[in-house]
């Protein structure tokens, strides 16, 4: 009888599990949350890649709800150029599997340009990057149309 019991036990386990990764399933992704947030903002291809110096193929990536996930400094520059909080910036970076740690001075920086540079255009928050010796935000590619 105990043996059936805890059999029991393991099927609602496992339907619980089943029904939570159907949650997380539709959990959107980094892409599609950034598309949300350029729908949300009125935002053309123009000002999306002005405001974050990435270049159009990034924003057409939003646009489409693209499933793999972008680079740490591509969400960086998206955030910085949608100039999100930082509770924002977090859900943004967990959807795309990151998250900021205290220990590496990268996310150190990150954390504070967005915290403590809000406001701010990327141009100056990049100029903060630059004197730490940490790579601009932006895209080689971006050619400011």
């Amino acid at each position: 009888m105990r043996e059936e019991t805890n059999l029991l036990n393991i099927d609602k386990h496992v339907a619980r599990f089943e029904e939570l990764s159907a949650l997380q399933e539709e959990a959107p992704t980094a892409w599609q949350l950034i598309g949300k947030v350029i729908a949300r903002k009125g935002w053309n291809r123009a000002v999306f890649c002005k405001r974050s110096l990435l270049d159009e193929a990034i924003y057409y990536k939003a646009k489409r709800g693209d499933d793999t996930p972008p680079s740490l400094h591509t969400l960086m520059a998206v955030c910085v150029g949608m100039d999100l909080d930082m509770p924002a910036t977090e859900e943004l970076l967990a959807a795309a599997g990151y998250k900021f740690s205290k220990a590496i001075p990268l996310h150190r920086a990150y954390m504070y340009i967005i915290g403590h540079l809000a406001g701010q255009p990327v141009h100056v928050r990049n100029e903060f990057l630059k004197r730490l010796r940490i790579n601009e935000l932006g895209s080689q590619n971006y050619l400011g149309k």
